[in-house]
């Protein structure tokens, strides 16, 4: 069994929220192991910065674990999540991401028995469909976490289009529709 943790957004500020979801994160993670940092969707060139800051987050969460930490890079991305315990899909482009992770064979296996974690465009590209904020569409994720998820849900500063929200609410009314405002995150195991 996989664990999927949904992030709405916004992880690298420090609040209670986003303690727990790094604790929850490492929680079932066994000591020594390796955790995979995915900055795929970053707009950035550089994510040294957001590596740092997520690895201290985690860190300050582990309970006394001690695990090794790695900048997942294209040219190595498979081998990577091999040899990780857990992954976290940062935010930025859902697009981009959402791009990159189809380039790579069915990614579901590989992470089976695992943790896997998204923010924002993680959690957009690891979900079935979420809504565009730029565009009025519902955009399709990998699917891994059969939900239509809404990131940044009622956020004042980066709120998801409200007509793609319309439309998401008609797609796939079989699916749960997860809202997640800032900082809240949810839990499934698949």
């Amino acid at each position: 069994m996989t664990k999927y943790i949904l992030h709405g957004g916004l992880t690298r500020k420090d609040n209670e929220s986003n303690r727990a979801f790094y604790k929850e994160l490492v929680r079932d993670v066994p000591d020594g192991s390796t955790i995979l940092l995915v900055y795929f969707a970053s707009r950035e060139q550089d994510n040294s910065e957001k590596f740092k800051e997520n690895v201290e987050g985690i860190q300050n969460q582990s309970g006394g674990k001690n695990f090794s930490f790695l900048m997942a890079t294209h040219a190595t991305f498979l081998d990577q999540i091999k040899q990780s315990g857990a992954l976290y899909f940062g935010g930025g482009s859902t697009n981009k991401l959402v791009d990159v992770l189809r380039t790579y064979p069915d990614l579901k296996p590989l992470v089976e028995g695992k943790t896997v974690a998204g923010s924002s465009a993680g959690t957009y590209a690891l979900a079935r469909f979420g809504p565009s904020h730029d565009e009025e569409k519902v955009r399709e994720g990998l699917g891994l976490v059969p939900v239509r998820v809404i990131c940044h849900y009622e956020s004042p500063d980066l709120p998801p289009n409200e007509k793609a929200v319309s439309l998401l609410q008609k797609t796939a009314p079989e699916l749960e529709l997860v809202p997640l405002r800032d900082f809240e995150w949810r839990m499934f195991n698949f």
